[in-house]
């Protein structure tokens, strides 16, 4: 799991300020401060975004939940078979 001080580890090493990764997410640069104290748990949506300003490679996290997607949706097509 992802915590506050991952989140500004990442942060720092991509050089970035609370204030530049606030404008970057369109929110406070008290928004940046309480997800890296855990004091607020970051969304999905905004915890992608903080990837890509910091330039983490998650295409390995991409690929694992594409896999899982498949591997879900051939499981249904199964079952859809076996029903008929």
């Amino acid at each position: 799991m992802i915590n506050g001080d991952d989140l500004r580890s990442m942060r720092l090493k991509a050089g970035i300020s609370q204030e530049q990764m606030a404008r970057k997410l369109e929110c406070d640069r008290k928004t940046i401060s309480n997800y890296e104290f855990g004091v607020s748990d970051i969304r999905s949506k905004e915890l992608f975004k903080w990837f890509l300003y910091c330039k983490i490679d998650v295409d390995s996290l991409l690929n694992q939940i594409k896999g899982l997607n498949d591997e879900v949706s051939s499981s249904e097509k199964s079952k859809l078979q076996d029903d008929e």
